[in-house]
């Protein structure tokens, strides 16, 4: 027989090779082959390595001893006739190959975004033009371009973390643990030189059994400490953001401890504009909600929660990304004080399995009827509290709209799982102008019997202006802002 091959020793081959051959036998017939590889200088016994099979072709990975860049690889073959003789001369040539670069690519997918705190993921995709096997490593780095972190060669996925998110980091550098693939397994490994408050640098590469090393993929963003188990989230997505933000943070400030810091993350952008909301989530949330986003909330113990819609979208608005990964954070008896209108979404149906929803203490949200133009408050209608709070003897505070109220629909009440705490006078408005006062469940404000999540829906104030929208029925804006602070003590947020 023959062995067929067109390939020109001058030029070495990458180790992965097509061969073909043919085979006859001139008082017979050719029923299958036997072929085997191996390094020239290391020949195996004359029985040994062969593998048997009926084709007349073959991809081979040429073997490269460990450590070396190139091989001469000899390949034989031999048919077996219909009587099961061996061709005594097998068919034999030398592949002159050499070793190629691994590669690897950060995936687009699940990069950080821009700013993070000390916890962020990634994920890649390595290969090898001489084969997935001829893989050894992967390499990872921090500012440092010269040394490296090795993972295992299988892992496609990690997490990084500062432990307690570097609270009580000093300046300089740090060392982050690896948590290992989608599944966040512990390992022990770290990666040094971690900046906080400070441009990183992610460094990556693939290296393979020769020792040889990919291209270095890189990826930079900024890591800002965190220094807090208090967190404050603007998720309110209009421009008016910064005024809701420091009105909210006035209130949290005035009722916690004097001198506690809160950790503050901004996830606004992009705006939503108009009254639908019908924007992508936030680019400043990570990508990837489980592990990341997960036990990023699983490092507070108390979340303070701003939001301009949460129930209109699950795939546009950002709190039921985070609704449906808190169990972390439950699990480690956080507690979570949410302000969000009840917003009609454009498909109920699809909004029907809303993670925000699930976690607010409300049985469902009231959509008006198709024959109503909308529901809302008049100026001058009356915030009315029923019953106390759990754990609170304080009475709660009659408040007054003194803005007209759109937008911020009522909610039907579990009184289960959760403890309806106002009611607000709304009224209804017809296609055809008519109005009157609404007769369906009118729930404005609430917390879970657990008094893990506080719900609050109207808005205090007044988005452009700053002027206050709820006050007692003297006009002091104080007492809407006592309420909250109420609310808080009941959640057990810490008291000053």
């Amino acid at each position: 027989m023959s062995l067929t091959d067109n390939l020109d020793d001058a030029d070495r081959l990458t180790s992965t090779v097509a061969v073909s051959w043919v085979g006859d036998d001139p008082d017979g017939f050719v029923e299958s082959f036997e072929f085997r590889f191996y390094d020239e200088n290391i020949v195996p016994a004359a029985e040994e390595d062969w593998v048997l099979t009926t084709r007349n072709d073959t991809l081979v990975l040429l073997p490269i001893q460990s450590g070396s860049k190139s091989a001469n690889v000899a390949f034989e073959v031999r048919a077996i006739d219909n009587e099961g003789v061996r061709d005594p001369s097998p068919a034999r040539t030398v592949f002159p190959i050499q070793n190629s670069p691994p590669t690897i690519q950060l995936s687009s997918f699940d990069l950080p975004p821009d700013t993070t705190f000390p916890l962020f993921s990634f994920s890649w995709r390595a290969g090898d033009p001489d084969g997935i096997e001829n893989l050894s490593r992967i390499e990872i780095s921090l500012n440092d371009s010269l040394n490296f972190i090795s993972l295992p060669v299988d892992l496609d996925f990690v997490t990084l973390q500062v432990p307690d998110l570097g609270r009580n980091t000093p300046g300089g550098s740090v060392a982050a643990d690896v948590f290992l693939g989608r599944g966040y397994s512990p390992s022990d490994i770290d990666v040094p030189g971690l900046l906080v408050d400070s441009d990183n640098t992610l460094f990556i590469r693939s290296v393979d059994d020769t020792d040889t090393t990919s291209f270095l993929a890189s990826y930079e963003w900024f890591i800002k400490r965190s220094s807090s188990r208090v967190l404050y989230v603007n998720d309110f997505r209009k421009v008016a953001n910064v005024r809701l933000q420091a009105f909210h943070l006035g209130i949290l400030e005035s009722y916690l401890p004097a001198g506690t810091e809160i950790d503050t993350w901004n996830i606004t952008e992009p705006f939503v504009t108009g009254n639908s909301g019908n924007v992508p989530r936030s680019d400043a949330l990570p990508p990837n909600a489980d592990p990341t986003l997960r036990q990023y909330f699983g490092q507070y113990d108390y979340i303070y929660w701003v939001s301009s819609g949460s129930t209109n979208s699950i795939g546009g608005n950002n709190f039921p990304l985070a609704a449906s990964v808190l169990d972390v954070f439950f699990d480690n008896g956080g507690k979570i004080m949410v302000h969000t209108p009840i917003t009609a979404p454009i498909d109920p149906e699809l909004n029907e399995q809303n993670p925000a929803i699930a976690i607010l203490p409300l049985n469902q949200v009231v959509f008006p009827p198709d024959s109503l133009r909308r529901l809302s408050i008049s100026i001058d209608a009356v915030i009315t509290p029923i019953g106390t709070l759990p754990n609170i003897t304080d009475p709660l505070p009659e408040l007054v709209a003194r803005q007209f109220i759109i937008g911020a629909l009522p909610f039907e009440a579990n009184t289960v799982s959760s403890a309806p705490i106002y009611t607000a006078d709304y009224r209804y408005l017809t296609l055809q102008n008519a109005s009157g006062p609404w007769p369906g469940p009118s729930f404005v404000a609430s917390i879970s019997t657990d008094q893990r999540v506080g719900l609050f829906t109207l808005p205090m104030i007044n988005e452009q202006s700053g002027t206050p929208i709820l006050t007692d029925v003297d006009g002091d804006p104080e007492a809407a802002r006592e309420l909250i602070r109420l609310m808080l003590e009941s959640l057990g947020f810490p008291k000053q």
